[in-house]
């Protein structure tokens, strides 16, 4: 009897899960969010290390375009490590 219980329990939660997986799905599918999504990369493309950290191009940073560490482009006050020609670095 317990058994069947913890199977009862189970099958509720991972029905419940499934269905506002789906909502979720429909919602960013009728948003228009899915091609947003769509052209987000997954990599992010390091172009050179310094000082420990990975840093990439951002041409609309929080300190205008430049070096930032990678993934810090929009973090203001973190991250910033210089505009074009710093350290000899250039962006393709």
């Amino acid at each position: 009897m317990r058994d069947l219980k913890v199977a009862l329990a189970v099958a509720a939660v991972l029905g419940t899960s499934l269905s506002i997986a789906g909502s979720a799905n429909a919602t960013i599918a009728s948003t228009g969010l899915r091609p947003a999504a769509d052209t987000l990369a997954v990599v992010e493309h390091v172009q050179y290390r310094f000082g420990g950290h990975r840093h990439c191009w951002y041409p609309g940073g929080w300190h205008g375009p430049g070096w930032y560490w990678c993934g810090y482009g929009h973090r203001r006050g973190l991250g910033w490590g210089g505009e074009e020609g710093w350290n000899g670095w250039r962006h393709r």
